[in-house]
């Protein structure tokens, strides 16, 4: 069972690093749909 405060760091980690990945993805749709909105 010791491992998993072993692991706790590293889960924390992946998990700001996914949250940073979704924000930037959001941004880039937003991007896309304003390229979409400004050719119609």
């Amino acid at each position: 069972m010791e491992y998993v405060g072993l692991l706790a760091p590293i889960a924390f980690v992946f998990a700001l690093a996914a949250l940073a990945q979704v924000g930037s993805l959001k941004n880039e749709v937003e991007k896309l749909k304003e390229e979409l909105q400004s050719k119609k």
